[in-house]
């Protein structure tokens, strides 16, 4: 066998493709009670399963791949610098704070901080435009999920 020239790609592929025939076993579970072959509440979960195994092999052969020679190899790695560490749990922090926010102020405030916030941190937008963004983001979601899908979000409970 080949060694796997990157590791965690590896692992990931393995995971990947484990997940999808765990998820895969539990649609054809699930389809012994749908009317249909291929209608029902195991059609999803199945085509998702089916996704995880076949891009679990693609990255499974791209990991084993041999290196090509020592040039290829230089900045192949590329190491984070201290500064898009601290970008990254920042989005990490937005994000439970976004959570918390849903709770607290409900769908629209909450998800119109956590866009402004991200797409300054992300994007590095100026204020301007990610105020914009933000609110271009949080009026078509909400157009779309409660609007026209009719789902309910949560109010919050500081604002009852």
């Amino acid at each position: 066998m080949i060694r796997p020239r990157n590791l965690p790609d590896f692992i990931g592929a393995l995971l990947c493709m484990a997940l999808g025939c765990a998820v895969s076993l539990e649609a054809y579970r699930l389809s012994s009670y749908a009317a249909s072959a291929f209608v029902g509440d195991h059609t999803l979960p199945f085509l998702l399963g089916i996704s995880f195994i076949v891009l679990g092999l693609v990255l499974l052969v791209q990991s084993c791949r041999p290196k090509l020679s020592e040039a290829d190899d230089i900045g192949a790695e590329p190491v984070a610098e201290a500064g898009e560490r601290t970008r990254l749990l920042l989005c990490l922090g937005v994000l439970f704070l976004y959570a918390w926010l849903l709770e607290a102020l409900g769908y629209f405030p909450a998800t119109l901080i956590a866009s402004f916030l991200l797409f300054r941190l992300i994007g590095s937008y100026r204020l301007g435009p990610a105020i914009l963004l933000a609110v271009l983001l949080t009026g078509g979601l909400y157009g779309i999920f409660i609007g026209w899908l009719q789902i309910t979000f949560p109010t919050g409970f500081l604002l009852d």
